[in-house]
């Protein structure tokens, strides 16, 4: 095998003086001016840019390259842009179901590139985006608190039962517990996480008697017999919290901690027995197409333990980097960690010409690891496996067949970005990968992927010809299967699990099928009849917990809608197990939630397509049907108590009605798609 060198040295100009205008016309396609304000001509020039998916011409351009959702535009004529002049030209998706929805939609990071290798930046300038952000109105949404019926905790108890009065928190809490280990480790560990999130009750020492304390909180160890369970029991003068687990002791400190933020201290008196519906309760983070920092994962890693949700799925491999760096094969890690102009990966997602990203070292790692075991969650990683390897086949070739003539394109417009399992490196260099990602994450499960294969893979490999017929495998489907089976083996050598995307079942071969932990993410039905098949499962619907789905239809927005527009409410309006098929929910491990970030460009952003959305995952992962609250009901409480909470805690959320005040019917066409 060898390696590619991808990356080379150019130097970049920055320039305010070439200016590029934008609007969508009423066909979607994108008209845009490039006007040369400078006082010099450019030859031989390019408009480089990246949206979504892959773009055609329609008028005054030509496609020059084009990979994923990057493009190069060239003038079909002219090769020179004198001062004083302007291009004007039309290009669009070229895939009918990709409409612009919103401005993320639009061309990002855009830069020119002229006939002397140098770059110049543009002034982008996004001519409906501003035009509806410049007369968009702040709605302030305020509400009685006080007579607001639901109880103000997220998610909500199994059982609530409320007595007259309150216990007034404010002044300093006297704390009592027994000197046991799992105690100590809990109130340390929700200690630790209130003083992070400025949500800190217990600020005294534990154990001894504050004079000034009014109220006194005391834990108690007791068998409750449901894992993770806790109650809590609320006079006027104290609060006690019972658990037969660390968990519990956790859980039910992180209860507290939120009543007290929203009642403004004064919570209500009463008993609260609760304990989670599922085991699984995650948050997917993609950390592939937008690189987070490792800050921004420890800041998300305490937002999910505030809503009890315990399992953190790390995408850390895809077509664009493989963000791991593991022991065996660093190089490939630093290798692909960032894109950006004339790099093995362009600058897709609106990263601009410049170098950007990253990836995670072992120390890294370890910091996520190590805030995740404090809160009470488990890591995931995933490796996306056989398709979405784009950038790892740019680095090392040899895991492709070089007589495939598949030519195979993913759905996201990637040429050729699928493992071949005939391959001898492939099998060589993935295991060793695994391997390396079973040494540093200590939890019980490895993802490997398996989703999106691109249509048309292996067909013409004649490698792939010679396993089928050795292995008694009779299309890709089956190929797939029997390669994600295989690395199932691997990963049980290391005493770890496997799990995977839904499709990773979808084939079939002759091996002893090992068990996976299936994703299903495709739609909900879908989910069901796994369950239905016999397999373990975790819900993902699209269609109401991917949120990296638009919030509204407003232009103004931003998100993807090929599942469909995920306004709160669709969080937790969704039947978890049919209605006349209880039984299903035994094959149900649980629900995760799923932010891509194909529309994030800071990490920032990533806060307000979670919050509030996070709230109804948390309500469907851990509440009982019969106490699960509508959404409606819960949208009324994070605006009314949860604003104030996420304000407090730091983070930005999505104010609907501020989009709502922003619509603009003249430029928001209905643009539902399905892949």
């Amino acid at each position: 095998m060898f390696y590619r060198d991808s990356v080379k040295e150019e130097k970049t100009l920055s320039s305010t003086e070439f200016v590029m205008t934008t609007a969508i016309n009423s066909d979607g396609f994108f008209c845009s001016k490039l006007i040369n304000n400078s006082a010099h001509k450019i030859d031989n020039f390019l408009f480089c840019f990246s949206v979504l998916s892959p773009i055609k011409s329609v008028e005054n351009c030509i496609v020059s390259k084009s990979i994923g959702g990057y493009s190069e535009l060239s003038h079909p004529t002219q090769s020179t842009l004198n001062p004083g002049e302007e291009w004007n030209f039309k290009y669009g998706y070229e895939y009918s179901r990709h409409k612009p929805m919103n401005h993320r939609w639009a061309p990002q990071g855009g830069f020119l590139k002229v006939q002397n290798g140098n770059t110049i930046y543009l002034d982008m300038t996004d001519i409906d985006y501003e035009r509806i952000s410049s007369v968009a109105s702040i709605l302030q949404v305020s509400g009685d608190k006080f007579n607001y019926e639901s109880l103000r905790l997220v998610p909500h108890p199994y059982s609530w039962d409320p007595s007259a009065g309150v216990c007034n928190l404010c002044s300093p809490i006297d704390v009592v517990f027994d000197d046991i280990e799992i105690i100590n480790s809990a109130y340390q560990s929700a200690s630790e996480l209130g003083s992070r999130l400025n949500l800190n009750l217990f600020s005294g020492t534990a154990n001894e008697k504050n004079e000034k304390a009014s109220t006194s909180l005391k834990l108690k160890l007791q068998d409750l017999s449901d894992e993770s369970s806790y109650k809590i029991t609320i006079t006027s003068d104290d609060v006690e919290i019972t658990a037969g687990d660390e968990a519990g002791f956790y859980y039910g400190l992180i209860s507290l901690m939120q009543l007290a933020q929203t009642y403004h201290q004064l919570i209500p008196c009463g008993s609260i027995f609760d304990k989670p519906r599922f085991s699984w309760r995650g948050q997917h983070l993609d950390t592939v197409r937008h690189f987070y920092s490792v800050d921004s994962l420890l800041k998300l890693l305490d937002l999910m333990s505030l809503f009890k949700l315990n399992k953190f799925h790390w995408h850390g491999v895809d077509d664009e980097a493989f963000r791991f760096k593991l022991d065996r094969h660093p190089e490939i890690a630093t290798a692909t960690a960032k894109r950006g102009n004339n790099l093995s990966v362009p600058p897709v997602f609106g990263s601009g010409p410049d170098a950007t990203g990253g990836c995670y070292d072992r120390e890294d790692m370890h910091k996520v690891i190590n805030r995740a075991s404090a809160n009470y969650i488990e890591v995931m990683p995933e490796f996306d496996l056989p398709g979405h390897n784009m950038s790892l086949i740019n680095l090392i070739p040899s895991m492709r067949d070089p007589e495939d003539k598949s030519y195979e394109v993913s759905v996201q417009g990637y040429s050729e970005n699928t493992l071949n399992p005939a391959m001898p490196d492939t099998f060589k260099i993935v295991e060793s990968l695994i391997d390396g990602l079973c040494d540093i994450f200590p939890g019980e499960y490895i993802h490997l992927g398996g989703d999106e294969i691109a249509p048309g893979a292996w067909e013409k490999s004649p490698a792939i010809k010679v396993l089928k017929e050795k292995n008694k495998l009779n299309n890709s489907k089956d190929v797939a299967s029997w390669f994600i089976n295989k690395l199932s083996k691997r990963v049980e050598q290391n005493n770890k699990k496997t799990a995977s995307w839904q499709e990773a079942e979808d084939g079939q071969h002759h091996d002893e099928k090992l068990d996976k932990l299936l994703f299903s993410w495709q739609d909900l039905e879908s989910g069901f009849n796994l369950a239905r098949e016999g397999y373990q499962v975790v819900l993902c619907p699209a269609e109401h917990i991917y949120f990296d789905m638009a919030q509204s239809r407003n232009y103004a927005d931003r998100g993807a809608n090929w599942a469909a527009v995920v306004p709160f409410e669709s969080t937790v309006d969704w039947p978890i197990i049919p209605n006349n098929e209880p039984e299903l929910e035994a094959n149900i491990q649980g629900i995760q939630g799923h932010l891509w970030c194909e529309t994030i460009l800071k990490d920032s952003e990533m806060e307000s397509m979670l919050c509030p959305r996070i709230l109804g995952l948390s309500e469907s992962a851990w509440t009982s049907d019969l106490n699960r609250r509508q959404g409606s009901e819960l949208s009324n409480l994070a605006k009314t108590s949860f604003r104030e909470l996420f304000d407090r805690i730091g983070w930005d959320y999505y104010k609907a009605e501020n989009f709502d005040m922003m619509s603009d019917p003249a430029t928001i066409k209905e643009a539902f798609a399905s892949e």
